[in-house]
C-alpha cells in the first residue's frame, strides 16, 4: 500500500506539457507575478527528470515570463502616453504656468516611480539654473540650489542639448562637479538621475529631471518619454512667455489708443480754448476777463504779476496764490522760474522745498513779453500736474494776455498824454482860463470847483514807470496821476484824498525796493493855488532828500520853513548844520541813551515855560531843571535869545532826520 501511494505521488508531480500550457495561460490571464513563474520553474526543474520534457516546459515558462514582461512594458508605455496626453490637455486647459509645470513634474515622478522629480529653468540674467518646480524633495538646500551653467548635469545638458543619465551622481565624472551642488545632492540622498533638456528651437531653457535615492538604470523608452514631457514643459514655458508678450503688446496698444484719444480730446480742448480767447480779445476784453477765462479752461487759479514780480490781479476770492506770494521762499522760487522762462521762451514749473505737500501743490509761470521788454508774468496754481496740451494752452493764454496788455498800454498812453497835459496846465504859472481847465479836468471826472489836494512823489528815474503803473491800478476815476518834471504828481478832489493816500502808501511808499519820498499839500480851495503849492511840494521833496529820508510821505506844512532855508542844500550841508549846532547834545544822548535833545525841543516849543514843558513831558519841574543844567554844560550860551531860533531849527531837523516827525505828521 505504501509503495502504491509513493507511485501515485510521483506521478502527480509529473506535469504534462498540455497541463502546463493551460496553467501558464491561466497565470497570464490573472496577471501572475514574477514570483509565481519562478516557483513553477523551480518545480519543473526539480521534478521533471526527462531532459527533453524539462527543456520544453522551461521554455514555455520563460516564454510566458517574456509575454508578461512585454505586457507590463506595454502597460507602462500606455500609461506614459496617457500622461503625455494629460499634460497636453493641461497646456490648453490650465492658464497658470506654475500649475502646468507642477503637474508635469508630478506625472514624471509617478510614471517612472521615482523618488524625486524637479524642473529647472535657466536664468539668463544670472547665467545659472534654479529649481522652478519640484516634488518629493525634502532638503531646503536641494530645493534652493542654483547651478552654474558650466557645472552639474544641468551644465552638461545645456552644452550638449541631449538627455543625460547617471546611476551614481557623486561618482560620475561625465560632467563638472561643484561643491555646493554636491552638498545639496548628498543632503537629499540622490544617487541616480535622468535629465532631459527643455528646448525652444535651438535654445535650452531648462531641464526636467527624475531622481532616485538608489542606483537605477533607465530604459531608452523612459528617456524618450521624459524627453517628451520636457518638450511639453518647454512649450508651456514658451507659450507663457509669448502670452505675456502678447498681453504686454495688447496693453501697450490699449494705452496708445487711450493716449491718442486723450491727445485728440486735448487738441480739441486747446482749439476751443484758442477760439474762446480769440473771441474775448475781439470783443475788447480786459486782462482780468482773459485771466478768468484761462482759469476756467484749465481748472486752476490764475494770478498776474507785474514786471517787478508783484501781484497785480488774481482770479477768484480764495486764490491760494495770494497767500503764497507773501512767502519769501516762494517769491525766490518765482524769480528763478521767471528767469528760466525768459531764457527758454517757455513756461516753467515753480518749485521750492515742500511744494508738493503745500497747497495747491503745482504752480507754473509764463513770462509776458512785449518786444524785448518784460510786461509781467502769469502764474497758475492747480491741484494736479498739467498735461503738455494744458501747458501749451497756458502759454497761449500768456501770449494773448501780453497782447491785451500792450493794447491797453497803447490806449492808456493816449489817455496818459491827455492827463499829463492837464496836470501841466493846472500847475503851470501861466494857467489857462478856468473854463478851459474845467473842460480838461472834467474829461477825467475831476471837478475843479471843489477843494483839491496835490501830492508829489519822488521815485528813482528807473522805477518811475513801474511806480506809475502800480499806483494807477488802484486809483479811482476823478484822480489825475502822471509823471511830470521827473516826479509823480497826483491831483484829486478833497473827498477822494484818503483813498489816494492809502493807495500810495500800500503800493509804493511801503515798497522796500522803491526809494520813495512824498509831500502832501493841504486843501486847496482855488485852482490858482496849484502852481504855488506844486513849487512848495517840490521844495519839501528837496529837504527830505537833504535829511536823508526814504519811504516817507509827510505834510507840506511840516516842511515849509525848512524848505525855504535848505532848498538848495545837500544832505551833507544839513548834517553839518545839525552837528555844529547841537552835535554835543546828540552825542550825549547816543552815549547815555537819554533824550536831552527832545527835552530841549519841548522847552523851546513851549516858549521856555518850565511848568508847561514839564506838564507836556509828564515830569517834575525839578527834573526838567536838572536836564536843562545838563544842556548848560553841553551847549555854551544857549540861553542867549539870539540862539533860540538856530537851536529850534536844528532840533526840528534832527527830529525829522530820525523819523520822529512829532506834530508834522
Amino acid at each position: 500500500m505504501s509503495k502504491h501511494q509513493d507511485l501515485s505521488s510521483a506521478q502527480s508531480l509529473v506535469l504534462a506539457p498540455g497541463e502546463l500550457q493551460s496553467e501558464l495561460l491561466a497565470m497570464l490571464q490573472r496577471n501572475a507575478s514574477t514570483r509565481d513563474y519562478d516557483q513553477m520553474l523551480a518545480r519543473v526543474e526539480s521534478n521533471v527528470h526527462d531532459a527533453a520534457e524539462r527543456s520544453l516546459l522551461v521554455g514555455s515558462i520563460r516564454a510566458a515570463v517574456a509575454i508578461c514582461e512585454q505586457q507590463t512594458l506595454q502597460q507602462r508605455r500606455e500609461k506614459g502616453l496617457l500622461v503625455v496626453l494629460e499634460s497636453a490637455n493641461d497646456l490648453t486647459a490650465i492658464r497658470d504656468l506654475e500649475l502646468v509645470l507642477g503637474a508635469i513634474v508630478r506625472r514624471a515622478r509617478q510614471i517612472f516611480a521615482s523618488d524625486i522629480g524637479y524642473l529647472t529653468n535657466f536664468d539668463r540674467l544670472r547665467d545659472d539654473f534654479y529649481i522652478r518646480a519640484a516634488e518629493g524633495a525634502i532638503s531646503e538646500r536641494f530645493k534652493n540650489v542654483r547651478v552654474p551653467q558650466d557645472h552639474g548635469i544641468c551644465g552638461h545638458v545645456l552644452t550638449h542639448k541631449t538627455p543625460y543619465h547617471c546611476t551614481d551622481y557623486l561618482m560620475d565624472h561625465g560632467f563638472a562637479h561643484e561643491q555646493g551642488i554636491d552638498l545639496a545632492i548628498k543632503e537629499e540622498g540622490v544617487r541616480s538621475l535622468l535629465g532631459a533638456p527643455l528646448m525652444v528651437g535651438n535654445h535650452c531653457i531648462g531641464m526636467l529631471c527624475i531622481c532616485d535615492r538608489h542606483p537605477r538604470h533607465h530604459e531608452p523608452w523612459e528617456v524618450a518619454m521624459l524627453s517628451t514631457l520636457a518638450a511639453q514643459a518647454a512649450i508651456a514655458i514658451e507659450n507663457a512667455r509669448l502670452f505675456q508678450e502678447t498681453q504686454v503688446a495688447l496693453q501697450r496698444a490699449s494705452e496708445a489708443n487711450a493716449s491718442l484719444h486723450r491727445q485728440a480730446a486735448e487738441i480739441e480742448a486747446a482749439a476751443e480754448a484758442q477760439e474762446q480767447m480769440t473771441k474775448l480779445v475781439a470783443r475788447g476784453c480786459t486782462v482780468l476777463d482773459l485771466l478768468n477765462e484761462v482759469a476756467s479752461l484749465l481748472d486752476g487759479h490764475i494770478a498776474l504779476l507785474d514786471e517787478a514780480e508783484q501781484l497785480l490781479q488774481r482770479t477768484g476770492a480764495d486764490n491760494p496764490l495770494d497767500g503764497l506770494m507773501r512767502k519769501t521762499h516762494v517769491q525766490d522760487a518765482v524769480h528763478l522760474a521767471l528767469s528760466a522762462c525768459r531764457r527758454s521762451g517757455r513756461s516753467q514749473a515753480v518749485e521750492w522745498a515742500g511744494a508738493a505737500a503745500e497747497p495747491p501743490g503745482h504752480v507754473r509761470i509764463a513770462a509776458l513779453m512785449g518786444a524785448d521788454r518784460l510786461l509781467g508774468a502769469l502764474l497758475i496754481a492747480s491741484e494736479h500736474p498739467m498735461t503738455p496740451t494744458q501747458v501749451r494752452t497756458f502759454e497761449r493764454g500768456a501770449l494773448v494776455a501780453g497782447v491785451v496788455m500792450l493794447s491797453q498800454e497803447r490806449s492808456e498812453l493816449v489817455v496818459s498824454n491827455e492827463s499829463a497835459a492837464t496836470i501841466r496846465a493846472l500847475v503851470s504859472w501861466q494857467q489857462e482860463s478856468f473854463p478851459a481847465l474845467q473842460s480838461r479836468a472834467q474829461a477825467f471826472g475831476l471837478d475843479l470847483s471843489h477843494p483839491l489836494r496835490l501830492v508829489v512823489l519822488s521815485v528813482e528815474e528807473r522805477d518811475i514807470e513801474y511806480a506809475l503803473r502800480r499806483v494807477r491800478a488802484g486809483i479811482a476815476r476823478g484822480t489825475l496821476l502822471e509823471k511830470f518834471e521827473g516826479l509823480l504828481v497826483a491831483i484829486c478832489a478833497g473827498e477822494a484824498y484818503p483813498q489816494l493816500e492809502q493807495t500810495l502808501r500800500d503800493t509804493v511808499v511801503k515798497d522796500e525796493r522803491l526809494n520813495t519820498l512824498g509831500v502832501i499839500s493841504g486843501p486847496l480851495t482855488t485852482v490858482t493855488a496849484l502852481p504855488g503849492s506844486f513849487l512848495a511840494l517840490k521844495r519839501g521833496i528837496g529837504i527830505l532828500r537833504a535829511l536823508g529820508r526814504s519811504h516817507e510821505m509827510v505834510a507840506e506844512s511840516a516842511l515849509t520853513m525848512y524848505s525855504l532855508l535848505f532848498e538848495q542844500r545837500q544832505a551833507a550841508d544839513v548834517s553839518h548844520f545839525i552837528e555844529a549846532t547841537i552835535g554835543k547834545l546828540v552825542a550825549h544822548d547816543q552815549r547815555r541813551n537819554t533824550d536831552i535833545a527832545g527835552t530841549l525841543l519841548a522847552y523851546l516849543e513851549h516858549t521856555q515855560n518850565a511848568r508847561s514843558t514839564a506838564d507836556h513831558l509828564q515830569i517834575h519841574v525839578n527834573t526838567l531843571r536838572q536836564r536843562l543844567e545838563v544842556v548848560d554844560g553841553l551847549l555854551d550860551s544857549w540861553r542867549d535869545g539870539g540862539r533860540f531860533l538856530e537851536l529850534h531849527v536844528a532840533l526840528r531837523l534832527h527830529t525829522l532826520r530820525k523819523g520822529l516827525q512829532g506834530g508834522a505828521d
